[in-house]
């Protein structure tokens, strides 16, 4: 394995370094995640590590029977190509968020699976771990046992950092032997462990989010066409009901408003006539339609529409004799309106 790498190591370790740059600048960077200049340098830091990525698969570095201490020193590093992959895919702002987030975790997953071959890790990371809406209430043990295994994944990580931020100043200042090289790529694995761990809580969390979003949004395509049909639904025209004088008729189909007259006006006041319930004089008065254009018809008692023809008579005759009893009362009725405004008088109900 080592003589194929020597081959074409300088070609692989080129596309790698050239790769890894690109991924450290992107996560130093204070431009915004969605700005062109950053995303074209996730684009070209993707392909540079999936290059790389193909030629390792191509060239068989890595076996499943081997221990890390088999691996030859500059062939470490390249195990942080799927950590390293999926970091930049969570930066990726692609159209389809979900397959890009899945993405990611499917590389953060296979990167632990080769470390715990490895023995790099002996902790193996089970699906939904973090969440702890989803550890049962009286599963206290387990809570905390996982709190603090966070915590001892944190206060190591920050160790491995601080450790290799020193190594990583001696190396770039002068040549260090292969021990050297070889404890810096392994803590450098070793802390991109304790990275994927944080991160795959967050993909995990990030997940549940964007499938319940596609199921809703999924339900609501599917309602849709129900609901268009509900908002128009196919009616047939109704046909009015006829309103007759005929009471066998008005029970079966009910009053049937609004309805079509049966009789004119003329027809109805002679019919009124007839019954006792308007005097014949009323005859000679037709209403006046309105605004509605229906006609507003008052049943008169007989008695009451004579009393009312007397007083209307006797008043007119008054008027034409001028009558100064009349005439009197008339004016100081006049008189009376003008010193008193309308509602003076209404002290009860104040207005």
């Amino acid at each position: 394995m080592a003589e194929k790498h020597e081959s074409d190591g300088p070609k692989l370790s080129e596309i790698f370094e050239r790769g890894w740059k690109i991924q450290r600048d992107v996560e130093k960077s204070d431009e915004p995640t969605g700005s062109p200049k950053l995303q074209d340098q996730v684009k070209a830091g993707m392909g540079l590590l999936e290059q790389a990525a193909h030629m390792v698969r191509e060239l068989q570095l890595f076996s499943e029977n081997e221990e890390l201490q088999e691996v030859a020193t500059c062939n470490i590093r390249y195990l942080l190509l799927p950590a390293l992959m999926s970091d930049l895919t969570m930066r990726h702002m692609g159209e389809d968020r979900l397959a890009l987030v899945q993405k990611a975790k499917d590389y953060l997953t296979e990167f632990l699976k080769v470390c715990k071959a490895y023995g790099v890790t002996s902790e193996e990371y089970q699906s939904g771990e973090s969440s702890s809406s989803k550890a049962g209430p009286t599963d206290m043990a387990a809570m905390s046992r996982q709190r603090e295994a966070t915590i001892a994944r944190f206060r190591q990580q920050k160790e491995k950092e601080q450790k290799l931020e020193a190594m990583r100043v001696a190396m770039e200042t002068r040549e260090e032997d292969d021990e050297v090289q070889r404890e810096y790529y392994t803590l450098l694995v070793q802390k991109w462990v304790y990275t994927a761990f944080r991160e795959l809580s967050s993909i995990d969390q990030e997940l549940e989010i964007l499938h319940m979003m596609a199921s809703r949004k999924q339900g609501k395509q599917d309602s849709q066409p129900q609901e268009q049909k509900k908002a128009q639904p196919h009616r047939k025209p109704l046909k009015p009901f006829i309103l007759t004088r005929d009471k066998l008729q008005a029970q079966v189909f009910g009053a049937g408003y609004p309805s079509i007259p049966t009789m004119s006006m003329d027809e109805y006041l002679q019919k009124e006539v007839q019954e006792g319930k308007i005097p014949p004089e009323a005859l000679n008065r037709v209403p006046e339609p309105t605004e509605r254009g229906d006609y507003n018809v008052r049943r008169v008692v007989p008695d009451e529409a004579a009393e009312a023809e007397r007083k209307q008579m006797e008043e007119e005759e008054k008027e034409e004799r001028d009558d100064e009893e009349q005439l009197r009362k008339q004016r100081e009725f006049d008189d009376f309106k003008d010193d008193h405004r309308r509602g003076w008088g209404n002290r009860q109900n104040m207005g």
